[in-house]
């Protein structure tokens, strides 16, 4: 079976996802020359011309394009975890970048792991029109506070797990208009609630872009609220 199914989703970024391919692939390339099988799918969700012409251009190399229409992060990660086929998984959005090493060292830590796990970067660079440095958050810690994943995220959704806990807790779409919203925010209670530890990758990086018509933007704009859960409700014993 295929070690790794790396998934890139896009949806509008235009231009941005042009350093975004090019990432996901030098990432690729280095996982392949590690020794690790790698899958590559990617997923457009209601795309502008300019991205998608940019995802298919990619075909020869290898992208398995695929096409979803639900305007949503989650309806596009859903859609990647179904059509998958590799014992792992990790998401990269087209307008951010991993680091080279992101995929052979995320496999490793999670497949050491004698628990399921989420892998996450060690530390997050955010670029554009916001800038900061954020260091992921370790839930096995001594000091981890459970209570600051009930008012903000410590973890985003560029992450590396077994394809079957992607399966197993898939992500909940956002409805904006309801006042509902970070899916990824949502999926980290739901499976850290399930008792699924997430967990930084040391020696790893991801960049994320900020920008004013990302998902997250409108979610701020919007000021919603993520959907009730056993975090947030106190009902998860930690």
């Amino acid at each position: 079976m295929t070690d790794i199914t790396a998934v890139i989703t896009g949806h509008r970024e235009a231009l941005l996802a042009g350093p975004a391919l090019r990432s996901f692939w030098v990432c690729v390339e280095h996982a392949r020359a590690a020794g690790l099988s790698v899958e590559t799918l990617g997923v457009l969700d209601a795309p502008d011309g300019l991205t998608r012409s940019l995802f298919e251009a990619q075909q020869e190399a290898g992208l398995v394009v695929l096409a979803c229409h639900g305007r949503d992060p989650a309806v596009a990660r859903n859609h990647a975890v179904a059509q998958a086929s590799g014992t792992h998984l990790a998401f990269l959005d087209a307008d951010d970048l991993w680091s080279r090493n992101w995929l052979v060292d995320a496999h490793h830590f999670v497949a050491a792991s004698p628990r399921p796990v989420v892998a996450h970067s060690e530390m997050n660079v955010v670029f554009g029109n916001y800038r900061c440095v954020w260091w992921h958050a370790d839930s096995e810690a001594e000091g981890f506070d459970v209570d600051f994943q009930r008012l903000g995220n410590y973890w985003d959704a560029m992450c590396l797990a077994r394809l079957d806990l992607f399966r197993a807790h898939p992500f909940r779409r956002n409805d904006i208009k309801a006042g509902y919203g970070h899916e990824d925010w949502y999926w980290n209670n739901e499976t850290l609630a399930a008792g699924i530890a997430h967990r930084p990758v040391p020696g790893t990086v991801h960049f994320k872009r900020r920008r004013d018509n990302s998902q997250m933007a409108l979610c701020d704009m919007s000021d919603v609220v993520v959907y009730p859960n056993a975090i947030t409700q106190y009902e998860a014993a930690f």
